[in-house]
């Protein structure tokens, strides 16, 4: 049994496997919080369907998905993006997987070098509010495995497309919420997901881009100058 904090809030966990200890090492605390395990039923559950897969490594994967069901209730949102910081603020990349996420933050890392920190490469813990989201980082960092216990505001989300050459445009609430909304953890309920819901919408208040873009120093150039110097407007509440 352990102690982790994540996006902020305390859990309790009772593990029976040591690769939930290994997951969660840079998040442990003293702190307790809410008790949280997962049964060997559940584990059996889902071998069931990924027999390739350690049980330890299924329970870390269900201790994460109860966590990031947990925290709808706090306005935390598990996001499938790569998140980075840089001076302060943090910038989002996110696309369907395989569409570059990870190239591109790559490319800010050979660009920007050790200002740079990654704070999650694949699922980031966003903490939302109408006038603010902070980034988290969490358990799991891609396949790079690339995360950091930190946080800091968001400066602005690019949803990625590949193309020849570079472009970025600020979208419209009606363009921006289901580009969002599939990235984010399904959460299970009806009121849960009634939460998500709005939450996502709140997730449009701060800058959201269609970046298309190649694989260059431009594009991270364009991205930064961006984002880093574009504040938020109310779109939510246009038409």
């Amino acid at each position: 049994m352990f102690n982790a904090e994540l996006a902020g809030h305390s859990f309790t966990i009772d593990d029976h496997y040591k690769e939930a200890r290994h997951y969660f090492q840079d998040y442990i605390t003293s702190q307790p919080g809410s008790p949280l395990t997962v049964s060997e039923a559940e584990i059996d559950a889902l071998q069931k369907f990924k027999p390739y897969l350690s049980r330890g490594f299924l329970e870390t994967r269900l201790l994460n998905r109860k966590i990031a069901q947990l925290l709808v209730d706090k306005d935390v949102l598990l996001f499938h993006a790569s998140a980075v910081m840089l001076d302060g603020k943090a910038y989002i990349f996110t696309a369907p997987s395989g569409t570059g996420k990870s190239t591109h933050r790559s490319l800010w890392q050979a660009h920007f070098g050790s200002r740079l920190t990654v704070i999650n490469d694949d699922n980031p813990f966003l903490h939302i509010t109408p006038i603010q989201v902070t980034a988290y980082g969490s358990i799991f960092g891609g396949k790079d495995n690339l995360q950091t216990n930190t946080s800091a505001e968001v400066a602005g989300i690019a949803i990625l497309q590949q193309a020849q050459l570079n472009s970025i445009r600020l979208l419209p609430p009606k363009d921006a919420y289901p580009l969002l909304f599939r990235q984010v953890y399904r959460a299970v309920g009806q009121e849960k997901m009634i939460k998500v819901l709005n939450l996502v919408s709140y997730l449009c208040n701060i800058p959201i881009y269609q970046l298309s873009c190649n694989i260059s120093d431009e594009a991270v150039d364009l991205c930064y100058r961006t984002l880093s110097t574009k504040k938020g407007r109310k779109f939510c509440n246009e038409a």
